[in-house]
């Protein structure tokens, strides 16, 4: 694989995805050592407290299924089910330890379970970071806005201020309705509807041929592509825009 294409596919991951994909290689990891474990270490306690719960079989299943989720949502715009199921597994690895020392079958479980519960809490915690948006190197310099799942905006990047008119601070919190004529508006909040009730956007990865206002009143051409995705606060997205022929940005 040539730098180009490695350096197009972690783009197109993002650290979410990266993170999946370490998740899902030790998922697979502990599904070959639960499924095939040597004879001596089958009978020690951390396997006894195991086998307890579900047979080791059972485990390498829910291990393998859960690491090839990971593998196959790295790549996915929502990737929430791989991040839940993986928190979910750990966390439970975590609890049959830590209740097999209480139970005196594994009295060193705590210290197995500290660490699950430990990876199992970082994995949460990354399943709420946003994906970063790189805008020289992914957008070529077009005009950058993310906004929430009301359609409030949260950042604005220097070329959007200089393509509407609008400065970051003035812009952030504002609708995004001010960078559309009225009569597009409505149409607008129904699709925000549609997407916060369904959870899905049919516009992803689109290019959209669009009319932007200016903050002056003036209406241009522009091509936007839009993306959504998830965290604990709900969708958001980010668009990118570019002014088509004819509406170049006048320079500074």
């Amino acid at each position: 694989m040539s730098n180009g294409t490695l350096t197009r596919v972690l783009h197109r991951i993002g650290r979410r995805g990266a993170s999946l994909a370490f998740v899902g290689l030790l998922c697979l990891a502990i599904a070959a050592s639960l499924a095939f474990p040597p004879a001596a270490p089958r009978m020690a306690p951390n396997y006894a407290a195991l086998a307890a719960v579900a047979p080791l079989r059972v485990w390498a299943l829910a291990w393998c299924a859960t690491g090839a989720l990971c593998l196959v949502q790295m790549f996915l715009r929502s990737d929430r089910i791989a991040f839940a199921a993986a928190t979910a597994l750990l966390l439970l690895y975590g609890l049959v330890y830590l209740i097999s020392t209480f139970t005196g079958d594994n009295p060193r479980g705590w210290v197995g379970a500290a660490v699950w519960l430990a990876f199992g809490g970082w994995i949460a915690l990354i399943a709420t970071w946003p994906e970063a948006v790189t805008v020289e190197s992914a957008t070529g310099g077009a005009a950058v806005i993310v906004a929430d799942a009301q359609g409030l905006i949260q950042s604005w990047n220097p070329q959007a201020a200089k393509l509407f008119g609008w400065s970051t601070e003035e812009a952030v919190g504002r609708p995004l309705t001010i960078l559309m004529p009225p009569r597009l508006r409505e149409q607008h909040a129904a699709g925000l509807a549609k997407v916060r009730a369904t959870g899905v956007s049919g516009l992803a990865g689109r290019i959209i041929p669009l009319v932007g206002l200016r903050r002056d009143g003036s209406e241009f051409p522009i091509a936007l592509t839009v993306n959504a995705w998830h965290s604990d606060d709900g969708i958001s997205y980010t668009g990118v825009i570019r002014p088509m022929r004819g509406a170049d940005v006048e320079p500074d």
